[in-house]
């Protein structure tokens, strides 16, 4: 596998770029017909909510419920940023593949996988009693006794793929690591020294595989606290100590923009780092600036809901500047800036 790769240099942001055409199969009528012509007894329903990049519906399949996901390439609206690969349904379907039989780390069960369109038949979720966790966090329904889940099954990931093979990933840690450190770059212009530290801590610890998108849009969760993960597509080979804070930093987000209760929070966050330490270390420095760095991508609300008042970003700001100014390397201090 080629590792020479690095971000594409800065061109024009008024120069046309080409992307590749979406298919037709964006479209929910189309992509019923196909699925019906390669034999499945199958009819789309209502749209659920997806990723940026796909199209994910309820489905009735020989009369049981499940999910349809259809992933297309996602072209940016800003000319300055990445384009999303619609091959990240080829990874995402190989981790779901990884993990379908093990008994630490749910995942739901892959039906059909159609990688030439793109598209996943999955069992659906939903019917079994389970919801987002950020639906949770909305409808004021988070408890603590999911923290022990998720720092488990995290903490299980981990160590589960370090027995995998390298394979073919669309996002290198460097274009991961480049995107999600935009705003730690624009917050300290002059030196850069915050952001190339954890670029470079990111970057050379790529033996294993991570997955930096574990935030609670991933994340299904029963009323018994037991969860399922979702989503792998762009996941990498990078520094596996990014997966827990930044799940944890969604949790600080939610928290500061006023969704999540404070003694819950603190609560929910001490009870996610015990469960995960019973299974993995954690090096404190580096888990309080990753998870820093993650609160200030968020800030403005790049790619995450809920965050739309001047006040909700301040205050993510203020949290963010504090830690890396007053070089806050605990988890105790972190905890005391909520």
């Amino acid at each position: 596998m080629n590792k020479n790769k690095y971000i594409q240099p800065v061109l024009p942001s008024l120069k046309p770029k080409k992307y590749p055409n979406n298919s037709l199969l964006v479209n929910k009528n189309n992509l019923e017909k196909e699925l019906k012509r390669r034999g499945l007894n199958i009819i789309l329903k209502e749209n659920l909510k997806g990723g940026f990049i796909s199209q994910v519906y309820s489905a009735d399949l020989d009369g049981k419920s499940v999910v349809v996901k259809h992933t297309a390439g996602a072209i940016p609206f800003d000319p300055t940023e990445l384009y999303l690969d619609k091959k990240s349904h080829d990874v995402d379907c190989n981790i779901l593949k990884k993990l379908q039989s093990n008994q630490k780390i749910k995942v739901p069960k892959l039906l059909f996988n159609f990688s030439d369109i793109t598209t996943s038949v999955m069992e659906n979720l939903y019917s079994q009693d389970y919801e987002l966790m950020q639906d949770q966090i909305f409808n004021k329904k988070l408890t603590v006794k999911t923290a022990e889940s998720v720092g488990c099954s995290i903490a299980h990931l981990v160590i589960e793929s370090r027995k995998w093979k390298e394979f073919p990933v669309v996002q290198i840690a460097q274009m991961s690591i480049y995107e999600r450190g935009l705003e730690l770059r624009l917050s300290y212009p002059n030196s850069q020294k915050e952001y190339l530290k954890l670029e470079k801590i990111y970057t050379k610890n790529n033996k294993y595989w991570s997955w930096p998108d574990c935030h609670p849009k991933n994340i299904f969760v029963n009323k018994k606290g037991e969860v399922t993960f979702i989503d792998f597509g762009y996941s990498q080979w990078a520094d596996q100590r990014f997966m827990l804070p930044s799940h944890l930093a969604h949790i600080v987000i939610y928290c500061l923009a006023g969704y999540i209760d404070l003694d819950l929070a603190r609560k929910y966050i001490e009870e996610c780092i015990t469960s995960y330490r019973k299974i993995e270390p954690i090096n404190e420095n580096i888990f309080c600036q990753y998870l820093t760095m993650e609160v200030l991508h968020r800030a403005n609300g790049k790619w995450v809901q809920g965050i739309e008042t001047k006040e909700q970003k301040l205050a993510l700001l203020k949290f963010g500047y504090t830690v890396f100014d007053e070089k806050i390397g605990t988890i105790n201090q972190l905890l005391n800036l909520l």
